[in-house]
């Protein structure tokens, strides 16, 4: 009979062979050798994974070459714009927890990231996008239900970017505008409401027929797999439009300069960090604003 320990590292195993980050994610976490957010470690090492099945090198078995090999995939995103730096230190953090959880399996003795080198991470005082520009993105995006919706709850509501791309319709309440994000109703801002509801009503939902939520509230809202996924549909909106290319989350990060609304309304619980937040983005808006 196999050893529970023997079954489950053969799980990650074939997880890691088949570059399936889902179930790999998901097995560690259930099993506590993985901790922080499944989603946000998935949107991570799902392009790492994908590399590497392309090109038959095994993680478990890297190569002489392996820390060049990872710094031109962290380089790039999928659809070829640069990966910015807090990105490729996200993929390194998870794929440092990922080679922790094997070792306390038994299937890795050493670590093949000693020595390998973090990007240099970016400077908090990284120019935002103005807000004409994302006005303008904004009006681009009108035709395309689901990035108009998530433009808007990056920008007016700060949405974490994993938590939008696994929410479900289930955390929207249509009859007050409201949506449920971790422990805390959110009242959305009456463009986030309109867009979500044009979104909700392509998913089937008919305001005049209240039931038709319950047969929505499984479905996910958003297309996007992953943050690249949303990256790259941003790309294609801004290349047409003629538009300088504004990652998620830097639309993100001027929520608090452009719509600084209320503690509830931008996702904070205490009124105090958000007071603090609100310092910070208006110092950044000061210090980075046009003479």
């Amino acid at each position: 009979m196999t050893h529970p320990h023997d079954q489950l590292a053969q799980q990650v195993t074939t997880a890691l062979r088949n570059a399936d980050p889902d179930t790999l994610i998901t097995t560690l976490h259930h099993h506590h050798l993985i901790a922080g957010t499944p989603a946000q470690h998935i949107s991570n090492i799902r392009p790492i994974l994908a590399a590497a099945h392309r090109d038959h090198l095994s993680l478990l078995r890297p190569p002489a070459d392996f820390h060049p090999w990872l710094h031109g995939i962290l380089a790039s995103n999928i659809d070829g714009t640069p990966a910015r730096p807090n990105t490729r230190n996200s993929r390194v953090s998870t794929l440092r927890a990922l080679y922790k959880a094997l070792r306390r399996l038994g299937l890795l003795t050493g670590d093949p990231l000693v020595d390998f080198q973090n990007a240099a991470a970016e400077r908090a005082d990284d120019p935002l996008p103005t807000t004409q520009d994302l006005e303008r993105l904004l009006k681009a995006s009108h035709k395309d239900p689901a990035l108009h919706a998530a433009i808007l709850l990056l920008w007016h509501h700060a949405l974490p970017i994993a938590v939008l791309l696994r929410l479900k319709w289930s955390a929207f309440t249509p009859q007050d505008g409201t949506l449920l994000r971790g422990d805390l109703i959110t009242p959305l801002t009456p463009q986030t409401e309109a867009a979500l509801t044009r979104l909700h009503q392509r998913a089937g939902y008919d305001p005049l027929y209240a039931d038709t939520h319950g047969r929505t509230e499984h479905l996910r809202m958003f297309p996007y797999d992953t943050q690249d996924a949303l990256r790259l549909r941003l790309r294609q909106v801004t290349r047409d439009a003629d538009l300088p290319f504004t990652p998620p989350g830097l639309i993100r990060r001027a929520a608090l300069r452009d719509h600084p609304g209320s503690p509830q309304t931008l996702g904070y619980t205490r009124d105090k960090d958000y007071r603090k937040a609100l310092r910070h983005a208006q110092a950044l808006a000061d210090a980075t604003q046009t003479p």
